[in-house]
């Protein structure tokens, strides 16, 4: 069973749903998968709602997660509300890596 990372950082529609689409795929092949949307992607992903959409739609599986500064910052957290869990990115991904899993940068 692998352990993969999906750190969102890209600002491009294809991009996010191939990743929400890639990841709860192989969640449901059996792999350990954690999801972070981060940067210019959480500030996008804010401004399209069916993004959005397409990751509560998977939620369960891969339980997406953003960064509650960059939520803060850029006061959308209300957009995420019920979709994505806000938390510190950096411990979130310093774990991950200390748990041994394989980054993978969209």
């Amino acid at each position: 069973m692998a352990k993969m990372f999906f750190f969102i950082i890209s600002a491009d529609t294809d991009k996010i749903n191939m990743a929400v689409n890639f990841s709860s795929r192989r969640k449901e092949k059996g792999d350990e998968v954690r999801f972070l949307v981060f940067g210019p992607a959480e500030k996008f992903i804010a401004e399209h709602g069916e993004l959005i959409e397409s990751m509560d739609k998977v939620k369960e599986a891969i339980k997406p997660k953003a960064c509650i500064f960059i939520a803060q910052q850029n006061k959308i957290e209300d957009k995420f509300k019920d979709k994505l869990e806000l938390l510190p990115a950096g411990e979130y991904i310093s774990k991950a890596i200390d748990e041994g899993f394989s980054i993978i940068t969209i």
